[in-house]
């Protein structure tokens, strides 16, 4: 199989040609250029680290379900501190900043899912 850090980093360039072209088609106000590099590179940092750890956890441990969940848990807790400081501020509408922020999440989640099952088939 590819090595599974090329394949998320092959979906990470994608999705932010892909983000860039559905924030012009849409024309979505509210969110920046720097706002899309920002939450994609997060998501691909926490993604990335989630593949390290997940392979520590898998060279030294019995790797179980429970460390999955562990780490989704933790990725959860870092999504959540990162999107503190953008929903504590009163002046701005941050709706459509979440909204992309989570939708981006669950396609990283999927392609996350996608690399393990394919990993556990070998």
């Amino acid at each position: 199989m590819i090595n599974k850090y090329l394949v998320l980093f092959i979906c990470f360039f994608v999705f932010i040609g892909f983000d860039f072209s559905l924030i012009n088609f849409f024309e979505i106000q509210g969110l920046k250029t720097s706002d899309i590099f920002i939450v994609n590179s997060f998501l691909f940092a926490i993604t990335f680290s989630f593949f390290f750890l997940y392979n520590i956890f898998q060279k030294r441990l019995k790797t179980s379900p429970f460390t999955y969940l562990a780490l989704s848990f933790l990725k959860m807790i870092a999504s959540l501190v990162f999107l503190y400081p953008i929903i504590s501020q009163k002046d701005i509408i941050f709706l459509p900043y979440i909204l992309h922020f989570f939708i981006f999440y669950f396609a990283y989640l999927s392609i996350e899912i996608f690399i393990l099952f394919k990993d556990s088939r070998q």
